[in-house]
């Protein structure tokens, strides 16, 4: 009997544990590459912008960081803006006035693609 009681009460403590596991919020599942970042920056790594999307308001600012071992640059699609070349560390920001969408890509990678929203 106290041996069942033993089982019981570590069946118990596991369950609670796997319950728990599964209503944390400390690991969120991955979301969709869409953002809307309170800092609005970009990363640049891995040959890839990140987040690949970004949502700002009117008027605020995005900054693009290359945190690549390699230079790339920002380039809107429809010509709106164009950052200078950027090495490892380089910054390039700018302010979006207009409502819309402005894809960008890498003019040395263009495989390489972004967007920026204006809500």
């Amino acid at each position: 009997m106290k041996k069942r009681l033993i089982l019981a009460l570590v069946a118990l403590a596991g369950v609670t544990v796997m319950v728990a596991g599964c209503t944390s919020s400390s690991n969120p599942s991955p979301g969709p590459v869409t953002s809307t970042a309170s800092q609005n920056s970009v990363s640049i790594q891995n040959y890839a912008f990140s987040p690949s999307t970004l949502t700002i308001q009117k008027g605020a600012n995005v900054t693009w960081k290359n945190d690549d071992s390699v230079q790339h640059t920002v380039v809107s699609d429809s010509s709106a803006f164009s950052s200078p070349l950027l090495s490892t560390g380089d910054t390039y920001t700018y302010q979006f006035n207009n409502s819309g969408s402005f894809s960008y890509h890498c003019s040395i990678h263009p495989y390489m693609k972004g967007t920026i929203v204006i809500a």
